[in-house]
């Protein structure tokens, strides 16, 4: 049996498939669209994974250095106090900077 023929004497078939092709390309260019925006979020989302890691790279290098320094204060620190003479200067001077913290702390309130 044959499609019904429309005014201009072709198949409803026929103009069925055809606008549904159209649909189907105007939808495909639609997904193409998206599946772009969506690769440039992801290079994006890359490009920003890259520079965070490789700024923590930087600042695990900066503590590590920041981190022997403080071992060779502290060392220091200790051979300081280890000798009787300086414990007296070392307890005053950590009065001194306490005195300074509450007149600061109570100035401020």
């Amino acid at each position: 049996m044959l499609g019904t023929r429309d005014r201009r004497g072709l198949s409803r078939d026929k103009v069925d498939i055809e606008s549904m092709e159209q649909e189907n390309d105007r939808e495909l260019d639609h997904l193409a669209d998206r599946v772009a925006l969506l690769k440039n979020v992801t290079h994006g989302i890359n490009k920003e994974v890259n520079d965070q890691h490789r700024l923590l790279d930087n600042m695990d290098g900066s503590f590590a250095s920041v981190g022997g320094l403080m071992s060779a204060v502290t060392d220091k620190f200790r051979a300081v106090y280890n000798d009787k003479a300086n414990k007296r200067l070392i307890y005053g001077a950590v009065g001194v900077a306490a005195g300074l913290f509450l007149v600061w702390y109570f100035m401020l309130r």
